[in-house]
């Protein structure tokens, strides 16, 4: 068993590079617009990809802890090789939200079980302190598979869009045929097991055994919720992340737009988004040496200064605009390694896929607010000014999750030198 949990960590290597390579991730405003859609209406698109997001993140990662992380996984990837086909079929607002719908549903399906995957291997083996260097090279291998993504995604789009969501598919594909050779980790997954056994013991009715299903899925999100309101710290770090995360985001797909604006080409575009990608696969990749240095409340200083920074200069000075949208790939690399180890070494792994489900429930929340603002200021009012204003709502938020973190990371000191 220990062999085929050691195996898990190299398959997520491959799996995850092919899963990030995704050819149209810089290109599908570009796409949207082409297709006669308005910038308000590809910020609604957006929104009810969050909005679905919102709905299912929990759910999802319940499913995770309950019925196993690879069937999950598995799951998703089919699950995104349809929303692929139908965006590549699709020509109305419908189409292309009930496509966004699917991919969301994919990304739900994939997102706390693919970590918890990972994380519960190394567990079983007692290895978990090795997670964070295993992490921020897993976050390497994403961010060169995005850069690749980009560049030859917006390659393949100054020649046909077609191109590049019919080779996407075919990536996709590839990955869900990499997804099945996982092996599920037997820690923290045995629950539903253990009820169906005692169930089963006692009678044999289908139907009593769907009651039980059902009662231990509500039980497990209830129970996770409670984790959360007994970690704080892990409730604001969550918060914290989701916040950065939201902000990148919005940067890297609004500034496709953005880069066209200012008479970029759509290679242009991508060789810009490739080496922002490549910056952020750095900036991952020693995640874990500059957190060592600085330590959690340095860390998310100098994230929350550069992010607000970013924006500005975007807002402010055009001419430095690619140097503004990189430095948000510094942060985001930072952000997605070390969020992600401070968060798994702060939770049960029984709830492990269902608290992780919760953090992207969180940044499809924000999403689902900042997306189609910036979609309706940038419209009415330009993109310069809508930068700025983004900015100036960020600045008060930042500062009362640091505050809160402050506060909550001072109490897990006083409760750890109690115990001590």
């Amino acid at each position: 068993m220990s062999a085929k949990l050691k195996q898990n960590i190299s398959i997520s290597y491959v799996y995850n590079f092919f899963l990030q390579l995704d050819l149209t991730s810089a290109i599908w405003v570009l796409y949207l617009a082409f297709k006669g859609m308005s910038l308000v209406e590809i910020g609604m698109i957006e929104s009810i990809y969050h909005i679905t997001g919102l709905l299912l993140e929990l759910p999802t990662g319940a499913f995770a802890d309950l019925y196993g992380r690879k069937f999950c996984v598995v799951l998703g990837r089919v699950v995104n090789i349809l929303s692929c086909i139908l965006m590549i079929t699709s020509s109305s607002f419908i189409g292309f939200a009930l496509s966004f719908i699917l991919g969301c549903a994919a990304r739900n399906l994939n997102s706390g079980a693919s970590e918890a995957l990972v994380y519960d291997s190394l567990k079983e083996l007692g290895e978990e302190e090795k997670y964070k260097k295993i992490w921020g090279e897993l976050a390497f291998i994403m961010s060169i598979a995005q850069g690749l993504a980009v560049l030859l995604g917006g390659i393949l789009a100054d020649i046909q869009f077609l191109y590049a969501y019919i080779l996407g598919t075919v990536i996709q594909i590839v990955a869900l045929l990499i997804s099945f050779n996982f092996s599920e980790p037997s820690i923290g997954n045995n629950k539903l097991k253990k009820g169906e056994e005692q169930k089963e013991n006692k009678e044999e009715n289908k139907e009593e055994k769907l009651n039980l299903k059902e009662k231990i899925f509500i039980n497990q999100l209830i129970t996770s919720i409670n984790v959360l309101k007994d970690r704080k710290i892990v409730l604001y770090i969550i918060m914290f992340s989701a916040l950065v995360g939201s902000l990148q985001t919005t940067v890297f797909f609004y500034s496709q737009q953005y880069f066209s604006d200012l008479s970029y080409s759509k290679t242009e575009i991508a060789m810009i988004c490739a080496l922002g990608s490549l910056i952020e696969a750095v900036s991952s990749k020693y995640a874990y040496q500059f957190e060592k240095r600085l330590k959690i409340k340095g860390t998310l200083i100098i994230i929350s200064t550069v992010n607000i920074l970013a924006l500005a200069g975007l807002s402010i000075v055009k001419e430095f605009s690619i140097l503004f949208f990189l430095l948000t790939s510094v942060t985001g690399g930072l952000a997605f390694t070390i969020f992600s180890d401070y968060i798994n070494t702060r939770i049960p792994s029984e709830h492990r896929a269902t608290i992780l489900s919760f953090d992207s429930l969180c940044f499809s929340l924000f999403m689902i607010c900042v997306f189609p603002l910036f979609g309706v200021l940038a419209e009415h009012v330009g993109f310069s000014i809508t930068f700025g204003v983004i900015a100036i709502i960020y600045i008060p938020a930042m500062i009362f999750l640091l505050l809160k973190l402050r506060k909550h990371k001072n109490m897990e000191i006083k409760e750890v030198s109690i115990r001590i």
